[in-house]
């Protein structure tokens, strides 16, 4: 081992205490992009089986890699920026700008290359603990396992390990920028400004996040609607950039605010907040991120659910909605049912689309998805997909199809134009002859029966809407006969409804992304606080008693919480309002109330429980 080395090592050792967060951290972070790579692996390998979790995995991927490599960045940053005053001795002894970063860079190779690799095996042998959930929701076949290699484990490292050595290359920039003893001088103080490229950069992810909220007022649906809920991360990402200008900004104006009632420890709290901005902001994002995400995610999942209802309710106008049909021999029985006037069979044909027309693996250009079969000769008041462009009527001819506005913008297609479609592996070419908007509540793609037919299909009734002018006594002959009745408001309530075990995975899948974020918060809060030993003594020799230092740091605490709070609430407006007018229009926004409770009060309970039992050890009954 070379001296270099050597150094790093002794280093790395005699920091620890403050390394062991950022290695849990790290440790974690690989934890859970093995788990997500564990997942895209099974689903690829298992091929057209594994479509659906491949899909999950995928979603759920850009997401975490967002929110891993955010937390990192910033954890490691405030891992180093406590050493600000020993990188500026080293300096003054004698040492290159490039000397110190080689430090700093080994110092972060010796924990991540550590770190990261035991979190991905973790996060390896945890994945088996989703197997029964996945199962459950039909993702995975009962007696399969999952994938294994060692690609998650290099994948962890490959993305991890960069970031966390440019986050030590920016903690170290500024004071190799200084002069040495202008850095020592400086160690101690935190300037409140921020330079004009991160100036810049905030501006930018401000306006890009709130041009990406409003990307439903132009994109439409689900596509539009997707781009809006990335708007919380980029203006999370603003207020991290912008954050030290933001706090002092804030604190100060609060800090001058007349208030004969606050006491000392209200008063240095404030003034120490205002001062440290840099530390606070370090604290603040993670909290942040943590409320931004699960209140984005499940809104997102309420908001679609309820357009998916919405366009259901008001493509159907059927009096009642019969399912569980077993084919054209109890359709025949439900037409021939006494007081029922029309009875309009619907099916599903199971396909795949071409989405890309550039040469590569099928897998790449073909996407499942189902096409829903229609008379073309349904009358608009049983079946209404809300035509905007060509006629439903089209459908008659042989070999077209009608799209819904998604599936056209996704694919760049309108009326008049083909599509490719794969059934059985025997690929069909169909003629678009509509669009439509409600494809929330119909699907993508409309055909006939006899269209259907054509590809080699044998479309089998699954529902039937049936209009009467005797709802009551045939509701009752109906379910007399073993089939399920409803309304078309009762059917679409629970159509939509999402599946329980898809539904859980959903839920431990966010959970995963919300402890891992929570532990990066609650590290960062501890080498924070930890880290202020100095500063207590120094309270103390002027005056100041243990209970009053723990006042302070709670009313520090609290500030925290609710400024983390704020910014987590900023962000997630424009993002479920855009969402909201992309599935629903000009609404009150769907927001899972219950859900932004929950995180707003742990946002809370973070911030001054680890701050206060990190300070109940760091500040001893007597200071010496």
């Amino acid at each position: 081992m070379s001296a270099q080395w050597k150094l790093a090592a002794s280093a790395t050792y005699a920091h620890r205490v403050t390394f062991a967060g950022t290695a849990l951290v790290l440790a974690a972070a690989g934890g859970v992009i093995a788990t997500v790579g564990v997942l895209m692996e099974t689903g690829v390998r298992a091929g057209d089986a594994g479509f659906d979790l491949t899909a999950l995995a995928s979603s759920y991927a850009g997401t975490a890699l967002v929110v891993v490599l955010f937390v990192v960045a910033a954890t490691v940053s405030l891992a180093l920026r406590g050493r600000h005053r020993e990188l500026a001795l080293v300096r003054t002894i004698g040492a290159t700008r490039g000397q110190v970063r080689g430090q700093v860079a080994r110092e972060v190779l010796l924990v991540a290359l550590v770190a990261v690799p035991v979190g991905a095996l973790l996060g390896l042998a945890s994945a088996t603990l989703l197997r029964p959930i996945l199962v459950d929701a039909g993702m995975v076949r009962p007696g399969s396992g999952l994938a294994w290699s060692p690609l998650p484990v290099a994948v962890a490292l490959g993305l991890v390990l960069p970031v966390a050595l440019l986050a030590g290359r920016l903690a170290t920039r500024e004071t190799l920028r200084m002069e040495p003893l202008d850095a020592v001088r400086t160690s101690a103080v935190e300037p409140p400004s921020i330079g004009t490229v991160r100036r810049g950069l905030a501006i930018a992810c401000a306006v890009a996040g709130v041009a990406t909220a409003g990307s439903p007022l132009v994109v439409p649906g689900t596509i539009g609607s997707a781009s809006a809920a990335m708007s919380a991360f980029l203006l999370v990402g603003a207020a991290a950039l912008a954050g030290p200008s933001l706090v002092t900004w804030a604190f100060g104006r609060t800090s001058r605010m007349p208030g004969r009632r606050r006491g000392a420890p209200t008063v240095l709290a404030l003034h120490n907040v205002r001062g440290f901005s840099r530390r606070l902001t370090g604290v603040v994002v993670p909290l942040a991120v943590a409320l931004a995400i699960g209140t984005v995610q499940t809104s997102v999942d309420h908001a679609v659910a309820r357009a998916a209802e919405v366009q259901i309710r008001a493509a159907l106008g059927s009096d009642l909605v019969v399912t569980g049909t077993g084919g054209d021999d109890q359709l025949a029985q439900v037409a021939d049912v006494p007081g029922v006037a029309t009875a309009v069979p619907l099916s599903v044909v199971p396909v795949e689309v071409r989405t890309d027309e550039e040469d590569m693996p099928d897998r790449l250009v073909w996407e499942r998805t189902a096409l829903r079969t229609v008379p073309a000769d349904v009358p608009r008041t049983m079946v209404d997909p809300g035509v905007t462009h060509g006629s439903l009527a089209a459908l008659a001819d042989p070999g077209t199809v009608a799209i819904s506005t998604d599936a056209a913008f996704a694919t760049g297609i309108g009326t008049g134009d083909t599509v490719d479609l794969r059934y059985d592996t025997t690929e069909h070419q169909v003629r678009v002859v509509a669009v439509f908007d409600r494809g929330l509540g119909l699907g993508d793609y409309l055909v006939t029966p006899q269209t259907a037919a054509g590809f080699g299909a044998r479309p089998s009734a699954d529902t039937v809407l049936v209009g009467t002018t005797d709802p009551a006594s045939v509701t009752s002959r109906l379910r007399a006969s073993g089939l399920t009745v409803e309304t078309a408001e009762q059917y679409a309530a629970t159509s939509t409804d999402p599946d329980a075990a898809a539904q859980h995975l959903s839920s431990v899948l966010v959970l995963l992304l919300l402890v891992f974020v929570g532990l990066g918060a609650a590290n960062a809060l501890v080498l924070t606080t930890a880290g202020r030993r100095a500063e207590f003594r120094l309270l103390h020799r002027t005056g100041t008693t243990r209970r009053q230092l723990l006042s302070v740091l709670t009313v520090e605490s609290l500030l925290t919480g609710v400024l983390a709070w704020l910014i987590g609430t900023v962000a997630v407006l424009p993002a479920v309002l855009g969402v909201s007018v992309g599935l629903l229009g000009w609404s009150i926004p769907v927001v899972d109330t219950q859900t932004y409770l929950v995180l707003s009060g742990a946002v809370m309970v973070t911030a001054v429980g680890a701050t206060l039992l990190t300070a109940a050890r760091t500040i001893p009954r007597r200071i010496g």
